[in-house]
């Protein structure tokens, strides 16, 4: 996964005591890519602190290339809707088999309160969903 996806991701992370209790897989049975496991650190998440997402999954095929697309909302307000390569910083071809992603970022200390909505797609060389996900977090 990129980078700035989950970077942006993690600003959602700042108070939730794990990661597993706020995100729903929004994909289908078909999608490339099965999520098993993600773990935070620390959990829960500080703000001002860095923070540490690890992602493990299985892969049925090999991605060469496609998209990550993002969108968060602070109440009804769009704050985040941008679509990146899936390869800009992922080194591609990402084979099928074990898939493990650790990013590490800061978490800002003014983060304003409130309920954050998103929703986090990515597809494959030819377009196709590979998993999807959908998360609500209140700060």
């Amino acid at each position: 996964m990129s980078r700035v996806i989950f970077a942006s991701f993690l600003i959602l992370l700042l108070v939730v005591p794990s990661f597993a209790d706020i995100w729903t897989n929004c994909g289908t049975a078909a999608d490339d890519l099965k999520i098993s496991n993600v773990a935070i650190t620390p959990d829960p998440p500080v703000k001002g602190q860095n923070l540490s997402v690890e992602l493990d999954g299985t892969l049925s095929t090999t991605i060469t290339g496609g998209n990550l697309a993002i969108s968060i909302k602070y109440g009804f307000i769009t704050v985040i809707d941008k679509t990146v390569p899936f390869c800009s910083e992922e080194k591609c071809p990402v084979n099928a088999g074990p898939y493990t992603q650790k990013i590490t970022e800061m978490l800002p200390s003014d983060a304003p309160s409130g309920k954050y909505t998103g929703k986090l797609t990515g597809t494959d060389q030819s377009g196709k969903e590979i998993a999807c996900a959908t998360f609500t977090v209140s700060l």
